[in-house]
């Protein structure tokens, strides 16, 4: 017998989708759905998370939560919740998105970039890329911040690479640190991202601890 061929992310896209159909769609689908979506001007894709993916935005999420405390900064996670625009016709839904500043959300958790002010933080995860380009729809709704996770399955999941962007202008440039978290440079997320693989996440909160401390 050959070998199963390795699982990925399942994606589904579609043209020529209407704004309409787009909202009838969220609303069959409920705050429930466990697909991430994009939509871009008559362009739906659906992607399937796997565990992989959760598995890794709880590990940021940790390290996240951790250097923001070590900081004595507020930042408040607003989960996997769908970004818009409507006037334009895009919506996006991240991983994860951050605030500096406490947002409340809407019965459908989404968040309309014309009427509030962007997350300040958005983090990718991704298996395999999808066809649209993600990081055009991000810098349209102002996301001053995005982390970009690229990884594989299976034992290799935490050995993925990490980049970290800056929104200058109408596009994003990759930076070795954070400028929400100044002393985080990217190489140290993905140093914890191992850690938690090979000492536990317990252990490598405590020496994430430790390292934060000799930087302030």
């Amino acid at each position: 017998m050959g070998r199963k061929p390795t699982p990925t992310e399942k994606r589904v896209t579609l043209s020529g989708v209407s704004w309409q159909a787009f909202e009838a769609l969220l609303d069959e689908l409920g705050t429930d759905r466990t697909a991430r979506i994009t939509y871009d001007r008559g362009a739906l894709e659906m992607m399937t998370p796997l565990e992989e993916h959760d598995r890794c935005n709880r590990l940021i999420e940790s390290l996240i939560l951790v250097v923001a405390d070590e900081l004595y900064r507020k930042i408040y996670s607003l989960g996997s919740v769908l970004l818009t625009l409507p006037d334009v016709g895009r919506a996006i839904q991240p991983e994860a998105v951050y605030s500096l500043n406490e947002v409340r959300l809407a019965d459908r958790a989404e968040l309309d970039m014309n009427r509030v002010a962007p997350p300040d933080l958005a983090v990718e995860i991704a298996i395999a890329q999808g066809k649209i380009d993600r990081f055009s729809m991000y810098a349209s709704m102002g996301v001053p911040e995005l982390w970009f996770y690229l990884t594989t399955i299976g034992d290799d999941v935490l050995k993925g690479n990490l980049q970290i962007f800056q929104l200058q202008g109408d596009r994003y440039v990759e930076t070795a640190n954070s400028k929400i978290f100044p002393t985080l440079p990217a190489k140290r997320i993905l140093e914890f991202l191992e850690q938690s693989d090979t000492i536990g996440l317990a252990q490598a909160l405590i020496v994430l601890r430790d390292w934060m401390k000799k930087q302030l």
